[in-house]
């Protein structure tokens, strides 16, 4: 039994305010596989490998006391997503990881690197894209706050333009855009100000999916959502 006091609901230690609420609000436990670990674990990553990876066996324990069975609908993956992190040593060709970190009942899902990086993959393709799995938590709790904002605009964009737009609006002094980087990956990017958020990612166009690099806005009132429509429309 993995003790409850370590699971990220009840240790939200690392995780901001509205991260931390966004779980207890919207979570719950489910049950999941813990595959072999310990002990079975090291000695099969020993048998494959040809030597024992210590640092693995104590990143899927760590992973698994904080994240195992977190359940709740996700914003970034558009679906509900289930962490359930294992390691299967089984070629030693292959990178030693920790799968099914994140999964979501369809072709997409995450994994974690041995540095703890998350790696959001669709089939084969795959891209590191956050720096751990509180920063997919941390995005994801933004979508929850986003609903609060009346207003709103979407845009999908080639990926020059995307890149363009993106400096567009952080540059902006009316919009008074700053990046929320706990909830930022490489190409998922959050903004806010006092009364407006952004999301804009093109993580799915870069792992081969048809779904174009995209932008959204929230904002409390129309004016600002017709400006950022500005410096969307501007763009060629």
């Amino acid at each position: 039994m993995i003790p409850n006091t370590l699971y990220v609901a009840a240790s939200s230690a690392g995780l901001s305010t509205r991260a931390t609420e966004f779980i207890r609000a919207r979570s719950h436990r489910a049950r999941f596989d813990r595959g072999i670990t310990g002990e079975r674990l090291r000695d099969e990553i020993a048998r494959v490998y040809g030597r024992p990876n210590d640092a693995i066996v104590d990143l899927l324990d760590a992973l698994q006391s904080r994240y195992g069975g977190l359940t709740y609908e996700s914003g970034f993956f558009q679906t509900v997503v289930r962490f359930a992190p294992v390691c299967e040593p089984e070629d030693a060709l292959e990178e030693l990881e920790i799968l099914y970190a994140v999964v979501t009942g369809g072709p997409a899902g995450a994994s974690v690197k041995a540095n703890g990086g998350v790696e959001v993959g669709l089939d084969a393709a795959g891209v590191v894209e956050f720096a751990s799995l509180d920063s997919l938590i941390e995005c994801d709790a933004l979508f929850a706050t986003v609903e609060a904002l009346g207003a709103t605009t979407e845009r999908y964009l080639d990926s020059e333009s995307f890149e363009t737009v993106l400096g567009s609006l952080v540059a902006d002094e009316r919009l008074a855009l700053r990046p929320v980087s706990e909830a930022s990956g490489r190409r998922t990017h959050w903004l806010e100000s006092e009364s407006l958020m952004v999301y804009a990612t093109n993580v799915w166009s870069a792992l081969g999916l048809v779904m174009p690099p995209m932008i959204r806005a929230w904002a409390i009132d129309e004016d600002e959502i017709d400006r950022v429509d500005s410096l969307l429309g501007s763009t060629p």
